[in-house]
């Protein structure tokens, strides 16, 4: 009895301490697995059907989904994000100092124009303080994604490699992690659709209609001339999940730039564009997106910003999805509690 009690702890030591040496090993690519499950998630109804033409031949229909997967998000993203940087960089750059007088003056011009309606008006900004924080943390956290492109390579072809065996053994995979959990089958299976549905729900109707806010934003930023339309357009992306205002801390701005620099019909073309489009994102593709179990908006942003600050940009789907485990597993708690 003493030596089954001596072999069982020492397994457990031994077993213990493969998973922590493992969690070392893999810990630089956590995010990269993370991110390939999300997406295979995601796309899994696209999977489905594609399975379906090419006669139930599984490896090529993943190499057909991965495919999709490359040029639905990895070169947009890519293409947008390095944009993004570009301009972040130049203007950090150009900023960095003293050399904010531009940007005083645009606001002094406003405070003027604005005193000829209300002679107290007075704005009490500094354009140092507003701006500084914005650029240095997109350029922090965006600058070691473009640093090298050796390591660009490489963590994408790891991440498309995980997402082809997500696609490919799927089911094997959620199997295996099913046989492995201490919780009855019923919990198993609770776990599984409410986290596909949440992640569904979250990246679909939050991440998606975010980025997508961002980028007709930054469409109409280029149509009527406001100067850095890619980096305002992703401000725009992670302005949309602060509830009650979104991207209204965008489109006010940009609106006063266009009434000081330009002219009242540009400012109003801008006005029209962005609120159009903001409304048949928000009242006619948001709700069609969102279906399941979405999290709340405010969680999704304080999710994306953390995630940002532990996982870089890949943090705007790894955070979210936390959450939405952990939002998952309170919703299981009280049964499981009940049972003990």
């Amino acid at each position: 009895m003493k030596n089954q009690k001596f072999q069982n702890n020492l397994f457990f030591i031994i077993l213990a301490s493969v998973v922590v040496l493992t969690i070392f090993l893999l810990k630089s690519y956590v995010g990269i697995i993370i991110v390939s499950g999300a997406l295979a998630i995601v796309f899994k109804p696209a999977y489905n059907k594609i399975l379906k033409l090419v006669g139930k031949r599984k490896i090529t229909a993943s190499l057909i989904s991965v495919f999709l997967v490359i040029l639905i998000v990895l070169i947009p993203l890519f293409l947008i994000g390095f944009q993004v940087y570009k301009e972040a960089s130049s203007l950090y750059a150009g900023l960095s100092g003293d050399n904010f007088s531009q940007f005083n003056s645009l606001l002094n011009k406003f405070e003027k124009t604005a005193q000829t309606l209300s002679p107290g008006f007075s704005l009490n900004l500094n354009a140092q303080e507003i701006l500084s924080p914005i650029l240095s943390f997109t350029v922090k956290h965006m600058g070691g994604i473009f640093s090298g492109a050796a390591k660009i390579l490489l963590n994408a072809s790891l991440g498309l490699i995980a997402l082809f065996y997500f696609f490919k053994e799927g089911g094997e995979i959620k199997k295996y992690i099913a046989n492995l959990s201490p919780l009855s089958s019923k919990n198993n299976d609770n776990i599984f659709i409410a986290l596909k549905k949440t992640i569904n729900a979250s990246i679909r109707g939050g991440l998606l209609v975010a980025i997508l806010q961002g980028l007709s934003l930054g469409v109409g930023f280029i149509i009527f001339g406001v100067p850095n339309a890619a980096l305002w357009g992703a401000v725009c992306v992670v302005a949309s999940f602060v509830p009650g205002v979104g991207i209204a801390l965008l489109i006010i701005p940009a609106t006063i730039y266009l009434i000081v620099e330009s002219n009242f019909l540009m400012a109003l073309g801008f006005l029209i564009w962005a609120l159009s489009t903001n409304a048949f994102l928000d009242y006619l593709i948001s709700p069609k997106l969102k279906k399941g179990a979405g999290l709340h908006p405010l969680l999704i942003l304080f999710s994306v910003l953390g995630g940002i600050s532990l996982f870089g940009a890949m943090g705007i789907i790894i955070g979210p999805m936390i959450v939405s485990l952990l939002v998952v597993l309170l919703k299981i708690l009280p049964e499981v509690i009940g049972k003990n």
